[in-house]
This record gives C-alpha cells, structure tokens and sequence, in this order.
C-alpha cells in the first residue's frame, strides 16, 4: 500500500480548492499538445484521461488486472507551475526509486491500475494523473483535493499472473 507523505506542502483551503482544481485540469490542457504525449482512454465527462510519455518502450507482457506486478516509481505533485518539482515527495522513499508489488486493480489509485494494463513489461513512462483518478475531491493526508499526481514509473515484472478471470 501506498504511503504519502508531503514535505513542505500543506493542503488547500475550501475557499482555494476550486481554484487548485481549475489550475490543475488547465495543467492538462496544456500537456495533452506537447510531442511525445499520450492519452490513455477518451476523455472522462469533458476531462482529460491519463497522460503519459514512453521514457522506454518495453517489449513483455502487457499486466491484466489480478497480476501482481514489481514496479520501481518516483512520483510529485503538480504546482502551479505546469512543472513538477522534485523536492515535492509524496513518498519518503521516492527519491531512491522505490520498488513496489502490488495486485493490479487492488490497493492503489485507478490511474495506476488503468497505466499499468496499457504498459508492457520493460517500460519506463512518465505518467500524469488527473486528479479523479488519483485522491479525488478530497484531500488525502497532506496530498490536496483535486491534486494533479505525475509518477515516473518502470514496470519491472509480473511477478504472479494470477488472474481475476481464472
């Protein structure tokens, strides 16, 4: 399970939130343009899907909801900046390139689950999270409601291929 934790950051006000919100779905507006960016799905009720650029395009196989999967991530919040500052950690363990199995579908935020069966085994992408497919209209711990999450993300393996259709 995922454990965040943000250094320096404190979450929005209510008075703040819509605006953070807004901020972050423009953030979307201007990425979706930019070379070497992908979407992942159609737009959610006029938002912006999972964007995402191949770092390194692997060639194994592609996880199925059920396996469990060895990732390695790094992983920011978005400023107000269109860019994501390293020094933002959502994770104290970020910075070292943390190594993480978990069962795909299970345990994590959508956006994972939704990256990871669109990933073949090998790859390396840099992934944008909207925010209702990462923490939602809520804040989680320090991380605010509505925040845009950008993860680098290398899948390792499949560890199990266990499947919830079998």
């Amino acid at each position: 399970m995922f454990t965040f934790i943000i250094l320096g950051f404190s979450a929005c006000s209510n008075e703040s939130s819509s605006t953070w919100r807004d901020d972050n779905l423009a953030f979307f507006d201007n990425l979706k343009d930019k070379e070497g960016i992908h979407e992942i799905g159609d737009s959610i009720n006029g938002y912006p899907g999972i964007y995402y650029q191949i770092i390194t395009k692997g060639t194994g196989e592609i996880p199925i909801s059920g396996n469990v999967v060895r990732v390695s991530y790094a992983g920011w919040l978005w400023n107000d900046t269109t860019t994501y500052k390293s020094t933002l950690s959502i994770d104290d363990a970020f910075d070292n390139m943390n190594k993480y199995d978990f069962t795909v579908g299970t345990g994590v935020i959508d956006g994972w689950s939704l990256v990871i069966q669109h990933m073949p085994v090998g790859s390396e992408w840099k992934v944008y999270i909207p925010y209702y497919l990462g923490y939602g209209t809520s804040a989680s711990g320090s991380i605010p409601a509505y925040s845009t999450l950008i993860f680098d993300i290398n899948l390792k393996e499949i560890v199990s291929a266990n499947s919830k259709e079998n």
